[in-house]
């Protein structure tokens, strides 16, 4: 298959905002609950033209035709590094051989990409090209994070007669105790995360207070052994999610003496309750596949819609 690797130019983005549509397209029909906005030409095009004219893209043209593209913002810092990263919207292949067109676009993008000191590289893929995916763990990217949604129907799973109610004010501590537990399980191996900073009184007392985000407490006596946390669409999870009708999952921890007793999937159901109350349609999480506990718990009652891998490229090379 010849393809010719080329600029990405205006006269590209309509061709473009359509390749991604159909993709997310055949996404929806895997998992129905998904915003059907983002199948929308109209919702696509003008964020494609935002990206486009905030740094280099690229467009791969076989028969005169677009079969792919790629693109991304150019980010200052992640985690300490300046990367470029290219959001689930702003990349896209006709299913029929990605891999190999991927390849040809990264080879030309980062090129550019790495001569101006941008060596971290982040790609997000929609879920059900798995193809795509795994050439880019081909080119050495591996998963550094992962979408999911799910209606609001109850999720199976055995009863349990532990308390669960809504945090109010007077369980701020019990509420900070228990994010400070999930931070130091965050960081422990193997998922190696850290905290973006510590969260100050006001932090949780903004949850605590806001009507439209809700914090469910799980408890043994007098002691909350678990919780979740829920609001509006979550602003870093995936584009894909977003969504007025969405709400997210922010944060979720129980203590290792209670797992195992259906504690987690209780409060999960009193979450989707509380959200089918509100007016949501679906319920998003995003999590870390290196996190293997939390992995298995969420990919058991959500369906996967997105992906994001990166890759360190040595600095050296620039």
């Amino acid at each position: 298959m010849s393809i010719e690797v080329i600029p990405l130019r205006e006269e590209h983005l309509q061709d473009a905002a359509a390749l991604v549509s159909r993709r997310y397209q055949g996404l929806r029909e895997l998992v129905p609950s998904l915003p059907p906005r983002y199948a929308e030409v109209s919702t696509l095009l003008p964020m494609l033209r935002d990206i486009a004219g905030a740094g280099p893209g690229v467009a791969a043209i076989h028969g005169g035709r677009l079969v792919g593209f790629l693109s991304g913002w150019l980010i200052p810092s992640f985690r300490g590094k300046r990367s470029a990263f290219s959001p689930e919207w702003a990349n896209a292949v006709d299913l029929e051989n990605s891999q190999r067109v991927y390849e040809q676009m990264y080879t030309h993008l980062s090129a550019s990409w790495v001569a101006d000191g941008y060596t971290t590289h982040l790609i997000g893929l929609l879920a059900n090209d798995r193809d795509s995916l795994e050439g880019w763990h081909w080119l050495g990217f591996g998963m550094i994070a992962a979408d999911a949604v799910r209606d609001l129907q109850p999720a199976p799973g055995r009863d349990t007669d532990v308390e669960i109610r809504r945090a109010g004010l007077q369980d701020l501590d019990q509420v900070k105790t228990l994010h400070e537990a999930l931070s130091q399980y965050m960081v422990a191996p193997p998922t190696f995360l850290v905290d973006a900073g510590e969260r100050d009184v006001a932090y949780y007392e903004e949850w605590l207070r806001n009507p439209d985000k809700a914090i469910w407490l799980a408890f043994h006596g007098a002691e909350a052994v678990a919780y979740i946390r829920l609001g509006p669409a979550s602003e870093d999870a995936s584009n894909i999610i977003r969504d007025a009708k969405t709400t997210s999952i922010t944060g979720a921890f129980t203590r290792e003496r209670a797992r195992g007793g259906g504690i987690a999937t209780a409060l999960l159901n009193r979450s989707l309750a509380w959200a089918r109350a509100k007016g949501y349609e679906r319920c998003a999480v995003d999590f870390e596949p290196m996190n293997p506990l939390a992995t298995r718990f969420w990919l058991r009652h959500f369906q996967p819609v997105c992906y994001a891998v990166v890759r360190h490229v040595d600095e050296t090379a620039a």
